[in-house]
């Protein structure tokens, strides 16, 4: 059967996955599985966590985002991607480590105020829609992380210094910021970051979505 992704166009986690496989130029299907929850039983039948997305390929099956970064880089042996040697490996994991503990959580509330009070699967809606207070005050929550995500990243528009799945995993809620309403001019290389991995043709291939 090859590739199977089971994903949903709005997912973050799932437009890394697409972002990755468009990178490797990989062939795959997709089927769809909406975001409303309990997810479909059909689905929960085949993967009991029910997260979004899910990996298929030719019988071995795979969940979580950064698993699946990982067990695709090394697939197709991409060892530019995710490095073999034990300290840069260690580098890229600890970036998708702390971006999954350390950053993704502060920014979601403010794009679920901003973006999220509209049907998400249908495109969401605008942060001017939003209430205007509580927005501000979920931005204002994420501008110290931002400010640890300054010290963190390269100076060079990627996350470690080189292109790897941990900037594949960090660009598509950069890329879900250029909606909302926060100037990124006091994190220069967090702006670099975001312009330049979001700015790659797998980026534009993979169809991001809201």
């Amino acid at each position: 059967m090859g590739i199977v992704l089971y994903d949903n166009p709005a997912s973050s986690n799932a437009m890394k996955v697409r972002f990755l496989l468009a990178e490797l130029g990989l062939d795959y299907e997709r089927t769809h599985v909406p975001l409303s929850r309990p997810r479909p039983d059909w689905y929960l039948a085949r993967y009991p966590f029910g997260t979004i997305p899910f990996l298929a390929d030719d019988g071995y099956e795979l969940g979580e985002s950064n698993a699946i970064l990982r067990y695709l880089a090394n697939r197709e042996g991409r060892t530019d991607l995710y490095p073999s040697e034990p300290a840069p490996r260690a580098a890229v994991d600890w970036a998708l480590d702390a971006w999954s503990t350390q950053f993704r959580g502060t920014f979601f509330p403010a794009e679920r105020i901003g973006l999220m009070h509209g049907d998400w699967e249908q495109g969401g809606s605008r942060p001017e829609d939003a209430d205007q207070a509580e927005l501000a005050a979920a931005i204002a929550a994420v501008h110290p992380k931002l400010d640890v995500m300054e010290r963190f990243v390269a100076p060079n528009g990627t996350v470690l210094g080189s292109f790897t799945i941990a900037d594949i995993a960090f660009a598509p809620v950069l890329w879900r910021w250029y909606r909302m309403p926060l100037d990124f001019a006091p994190w220069p290389k967090v702006a670099l970051l975001r312009d330049t991995v979001t700015a790659r043709p797998a980026f534009t291939a993979m169809g991001p979505a809201a």
